[in-house]
């Protein structure tokens, strides 16, 4: 009854902190580009944290979202809908693509086809200025209304991409804990044995990185909309390593690590900003620290203390002869 109690205390201080966040936040458009973010990191975590596979290219479907959903919006239909069903089904493509030809290998191997691949989109991207706009970026994307919804307000915007974030927490948790997810969770723990038991450990790896591909291009798309342009930096390494600091800083192979970590990096990057010049340089001191103190990840260890703290009811010490009393 006690736990049952808590688990509805802990759901009801979520929703009043999403509910309220727009409102505490310097601006409501932080508040949404803190959640589309933690999309981003989301499905990454789903690949590195569950298949521990470490990828340097998840720029490209972040990327391939956001210029693909701009890029129907203006040009073709404007429709958010159907521009963010094109933007994914195109992540995924790509994703099949590059999977097939990176996830054979494995370790550093791994890594640098992966970021080679995320130079060779952005360069693409860079050079096909009439479709994207190279360096200049692709401008004027619109903010259509989905349904009955105006998200020309930053309000309805926010409660919008709220809406998807909710949905995609709960489509992740659902993988993870799947007999899925479990195969995922057995590669990244031992991949040769899971081979030995009839798995097809290629195949699960190649869709893992289909899965994060489209969290990273459904964040994409919401980020075109939001920002009503797309800078040529969503296909950069510097975005592939933004979420890579995301996804470590919160804590890989939790969800709710990465997706935190996302929301404190988006906010810290606003707030450093707009108060230091060399914010980059306490940013990456932040990161280092918390690399080398505590590899699982901060939120992990927060929530740990407190769960040991509050949560876990301690049992009482028992005595006597059948249960003598231990030394301190």
């Amino acid at each position: 009854m006690k736990r049952n109690l808590r688990c509805c205390l802990l759901f009801c201080c979520i929703a009043a902190f999403l509910i309220t966040l727009p409102f505490i936040t310097p601006t409501r458009s932080l508040a949404t580009e803190m959640l589309i973010f933690a999309i981003f990191a989301l499905g990454f975590d789903v690949l590195i944290g569950y298949t521990g596979l470490l990828s340097f290219g998840h720029a490209i479907f972040f990327g391939i979202g956001a210029y693909t959903t701009g890029i129907v919006l203006v040009r073709l239909v404007p429709s958010l809908f159907v521009a963010l069903i094109v933007a994914t089904a195109l992540s995924l493509l790509a994703s099949y693509v590059v999977a097939f030809l990176s996830i054979r290998k494995k370790g550093i191997y791994f890594v640098m086809i992966t970021l080679a691949f995320c130079q060779m989109f952005y360069f693409i991207g860079f050079k096909w200025t009439d479709l994207t706009g190279g360096d200049s970026g692709f401008h004027g994307v619109p903010r259509t209304s989905f349904g009955p919804v105006d998200l020309n307000s930053e309000t309805a915007l926010y409660f919008f991409v709220l809406a998807v974030f909710l949905l995609s927490v709960l489509l992740a948790f659902r993988i993870v804990n799947s007999p899925f997810g479990r195969v995922l969770k057995a590669l990244k723990e031992n991949e040769d044995r899971a081979k030995s038991i009839g798995y097809n450990t290629t195949a699960f790896k190649t869709i893992a990185f289909m899965i994060s591909a489209f969290f990273a291009s459904l964040a994409g798309g919401l980020y075109a909309v939001h920002s009503n342009f797309v800078p040529i930096d969503t296909l950069s390494i510097e975005t592939s390593g933004d979420v890579v600091i995301m996804a470590l800083l919160g804590g890989i192979g939790t969800l709710y690590g990465p997706v935190l970590g996302a929301m404190t990096v988006v906010f810290l990057k606003n707030f450093l900003s707009s108060w230091v010049g060399n914010w980059n340089l306490i940013l990456g001191g932040i990161f280092v620290v918390s690399v080398l103190t505590v590899r699982q990840g901060i939120f992990p260890v927060i929530f740990g203390k407190i769960k040991e703290k509050i949560w876990v009811r301690k049992q009482p010490q028992r005595t006597g002869p059948e249960y003598p009393k231990r030394p301190l």
